[in-house]
């Protein structure tokens, strides 16, 4: 019976130990911090995860947070500028869950499960020590970029630097909407978007501001939101109101304010595909899971969707069995790059300038809801939304299939 390491206890990592572990495989998940000090401290990132993750979920046994008011039912996207704006409907609910709360959870049904889990630190020095006791060590962890072990790859990284300066932060005071959907607001400056998030203490709302380099929204990054936080806020609401003013109608004065000291992302991050396998000193084999092989800006939100779908993946390959060689690395890649390939793709647009054929789409689903709910459908989808959007004849022939079908 093989025995696997997996370094990472985000939602990519525990779902391949899950589900391995279903299978009655052997694994050691080696995670960053304890799940104490997760729960404690800031915030990770907002994932929604759509409806194909919980259906995984589902398989897993560890959906704990499905129903009411937990769901959330689509899309509304909103460009005034250009006279856009509409809701489409998900195919199936999705789901906001502080990961402070997931991440713990899913960690204790694992262990409940007889399952292990051991704190060290990712660097490559212990990835390789760790190696020598496992047949296959799998790693899940954004922190292995800086361990040289998955090098970028240029071919299918077309980015060298962030496309948009991230502002993300869970809040108090933001009205919810019937039926629960994330709002999208886009502008010249950048996006902004919102949606209902559960935590421990229970839901409020996450927002998330995707500033263009060296635009308006850009400000917000460096806002020290520690030091002042009532300025930060001030600042906040009034960058929403100029440029995501429909979201800012649902915003009390009186109310809002950051959930509590801290909870406030910052940064950017660089869209990036790395090398999905390195050969070990040890003789052993590491992939590459998540954000330790891909990296999507958050745009289009199918960083963690992604990661739970090349889990169950890579699941499959080692139930298969052995040897866990660089043939059987090679193999792993080719068919997990076929899957990730169009969701890398779909992401890279969304944070590339504005084509014509996308904004087609946008136009036309103001007027006709048929198009609004097979857009928003597709996040669920991603392959699907990339065929739709890849060419301007792609994009004619899908608005074609809905609305002369």
């Amino acid at each position: 019976m093989s025995d696997i390491a997996i370094v990472g206890a985000g939602i990519s990592g525990l779902h391949l130990a899950l589900r391995l572990q279903q299978a009655g495989v052997t694994t050691t998940v080696y995670a960053e911090r304890s799940t104490e000090d997760l729960a404690a401290g800031r915030p990770l990132s907002l994932p929604v995860r759509f409806g194909r993750t919980l259906d995984r979920e589902r398989e897993l046994g560890v959906s704990h947070w499905e129903g009411g008011d937990n769901d959330t039912l689509g899309v509304r996207l909103v460009a005034r500028g250009a006279g856009i704006g509409f809701l489409g409907r998900l195919d199936a609910p999705a789901s906001g869950v502080d990961l402070r709360l997931y991440l713990p959870t899913l960690t204790a049904d694992y262990l409940e499960r007889g399952g292990r889990v051991v704190v060290l630190r990712p660097d490559a020095a212990e990835i390789e020590r760790i190696s020598r006791d496992h047949d296959l060590v799998v790693v899940a962890t954004g922190r292995a970029a800086t361990t040289g072990l998955f090098p970028r790859d240029p071919e299918r990284s077309p980015y060298t630097a962030p496309q948009r300066v991230l502002t993300a932060g869970l809040f108090h005071g933001i009205a919810p909407v019937d039926p629960g959907h994330i709002h999208f607001q886009v502008s010249e400056a950048g996006e902004i978007f919102s949606t209902r998030i559960l935590t421990a203490e229970g839901p409020v709302h996450g927002m998330v501001v995707e500033g263009l380099p060296g635009g308006a929204l850009e400000q917000l990054a460096s806002y020290d939101h520690t030091e002042d936080p009532a300025g930060f806020e001030k600042t906040l609401l009034s960058l929403v109101a100029e440029y995501a003013p429909d979201l800012r109608e649902r915003i009390s004065d009186r109310e809002f304010g950051i959930r509590r000291p801290g909870d406030v992302i910052q940064g950017g991050l660089t869209p990036v595909v790395r090398r999905s396998w390195a050969a070990l000193d040890s003789g052993r084999i590491a992939l590459a899971l998540g954000d330790a092989w891909i990296v999507n800006d958050p745009l289009a939100g199918q960083g963690a969707n992604l990661g739970s779908r090349i889990a169950f993946e890579i699941a499959e390959l080692i139930v298969a069995g052995g040897p866990f060689d660089e043939a059987f690395a090679e193999r792993a890649a080719e068919r997990l790059w076929r899957i990730a390939e169009p969701v890398v793709a779909w992401s890279n647009l969304n944070v590339a300038p504005p084509v014509e054929h996308l904004g087609g789409i946008f136009v036309t689903a103001t007027a006709d809801q048929r198009v609004a709910d097979a857009f928003v459908a597709n996040f669920n989808h991603p392959a699907d939304m990339w065929e739709a959007v890849k060419t301007p004849d792609a994009t004619r022939a899908w608005l074609a299939g809905i609305t002369e079908g």
